[in-house]
């Protein structure tokens, strides 16, 4: 490739690629210059932006000569490209709103879509329990469940201690503190255990359903599946659904005793109220209600956690960093939903006297 400058005419000989854009000469004195594609051969694309950019930087505007339809279009293409950029630099506060809203439509459309094929699949699973496959439902029921506990039961017990304190601490100021034990076992069995391990299993479970089923994606494992005529709702997300549905019941069990040892423990400590004394007060004044509500709380919980950490990576495309953002994502929103099903739950109990 070679370079030819006269006056205000750049001709363009051989091949024009990307390795020569260190041969383009100064164009000194001139405002607009003609470029002649008489004798050219090649034009690479990425060397035309490049000369466009290098032109532009120094002032000059140009023109074609001689150049086949091929290369018009090439150029043509470049000043699309300029005019986009152009029209995105100036997006206004109600476009970026517009495409916001627009998101979130298509994401609404997008979930709907994923939920309702899983509902179907779900449902065919009951009618026909020889499609569940049990050897993947126990492995999840142990690694996103019962590996789980010993972060999720000391992470209970320790909100329950730190809650507690502040409890007791204020019933005591009121001269009431044997109150404080129905009080806190009523709190732990309703709220704290089950929500509490509900945020640390969605910490975990959300994002490892995520990220495992991205990195699937990756390496076009859903694919392969795809053409084997394997059903990715039966091998991926069924398993994962039912292995916390019926996991968050049992978990929620030990969260419930870890929050009230915890809860126990802090009493006596800030009271001198003896652990026979709490479980006496505890049999006379709890209703066992208050466990059912936890407990019927945590499957909704399992099963929003791995629904959200399901959808989340089948939205990873073909690269690491979409596999960290829907991640991320899928945590946020296993974690809101969580709180919305709760307050749900809330405002059903506390009309229903339960």
């Amino acid at each position: 490739m070679t370079f030819q400058a006269s006056s205000q005419t750049l001709f363009l000989e051989g091949v024009c690629d990307f390795q020569a854009r260190k041969q383009i000469p100064t164009m000194e004195g001139v405002d607009k210059i003609w470029l002649d594609c008489s004798k050219l051969e090649k034009l690479d694309f990425s060397f035309a932006i490049y000369l466009d950019e290098v032109l532009k930087k120094r002032g000059l505007s140009y023109e074609l000569l001689h150049a086949r339809q091929e290369y018009e279009e090439i150029f043509k293409l470049i000043v699309h490209r300029e005019g986009f950029i152009a029209k995105q630099q100036k997006q206004t506060v109600l476009y970026s709103l517009g495409c916001w809203v627009y998101g979130l439509w298509e994401g609404l459309i997008d979930f709907c879509h994923f939920f309702g094929l899983f509902v179907f699949n779900l449902f065919r699973t009951l009618l026909q329990p020889t499609l569940l496959r049990f050897s993947s439902l126990l492995f999840h029921i142990n690694n996103s469940g019962f590996k789980a506990l010993p972060v999720g039961l000391s992470t209970c017990a320790i909100v329950s201690a730190a809650i507690s304190l502040q409890g007791v601490i204020q019933l005591q100021k009121m001269g009431v503190p044997l109150a404080s034990v129905e009080t806190m076992a009523k709190l732990a069995l309703r709220e704290m255990g089950p929500f509490i391990l509900a945020l640390v299993i969605a910490g975990r479970s959300a994002s490892s359903f995520a990220a495992q089923i991205g990195v699937m994606r990756i390496t076009e494992e859903l694919d392969a599946m795809k053409i084997m005529g394997f059903d990715w709702y039966r091998f991926v997300v069924i398993p994962r659904f039912l292995a916390l549905v019926i996991a968050m019941p049992l978990l929620v069990f030990l969260a419930d005793i870890a929050s009230l040892f915890a809860s126990a423990l802090v009493i006596k400590i800030q009271t001198g109220i003896a652990f026979s004394q709490y479980i006496e007060r505890f049999y006379e004044y709890v209703d066992l209600s208050h466990l059912w509500v936890g407990v019927i709380k945590s499957p909704f919980f399992g099963g929003v956690i791995a629904l959200v950490g399901c959808y989340r990576g089948f939205q990873i495309i073909g690269d690491t960093q979409s596999v960290g953002k829907y991640t991320t994502i899928s945590v946020v929103n296993a974690l809101f939903w969580i709180i919305v099903v709760n307050a749900i739950f809330s405002i059903i109990f506390t009309r229903l006297n339960v």
